[in-house]
C-alpha cells in the first residue's frame, strides 16, 4: 500500500484481483492506472470496454455513441481525444450499417 499512495485500498484491490486472475483492468483512474503499468496488468478506460462492445456486437454503434454522450456529462469523463477518435469512427461505422 505505501508503494501507491494514490489508489485507495479499493482500487487496489481491483488491481491484486486483477493480476491474480490475468484479467484486464477496467479504470478511468490515472493512479491505478499507474499502478497496474508497474504490475503489468493489462489496464483499459471506459472508451476501450465501450469499443470492445460495439465491435464484438455486443452493442450497436448508435448504442456506443449513446454511451459516450451519458458519460461526457458525468464529472469524471474519459480521455476527450482517445474518446473524439473512437467516436468519429462508431459514426462512420453507424452510417455504413444503416
Amino acid at each position: 500500500m505505501e508503494r501507491y499512495p494514490k489508489p485507495s485500498y479499493y482500487d487496489l484491490s481491483v488491481l491484486v484481483l486483477a493480476r491474480s486472475k490475468h484479467t484486464i483492468l477496467i479504470t478511468g483512474d490515472d493512479a491505478l492506472r499507474n499502478a497496474a503499468a508497474d504490475n503489468g496488468v493489462d489496464c483499459h478506460g471506459t472508451c476501450w470496454l465501450i469499443d470492445y462492445l460495439a465491435n464484438e456486437g455486443l452493442i450497436t454503434y448508435t448504442e456506443a455513441i449513446v454511451a459516450y454522450q451519458v458519460i461526457v456529462k458525468k464529472p469524471r469523463y474519459p480521455p476527450k481525444n482517445e474518446c473524439k477518435a473512437l467516436l468519429a469512427h462508431w459514426r462512420q461505422r453507424q452510417k455504413l450499417l444503416e
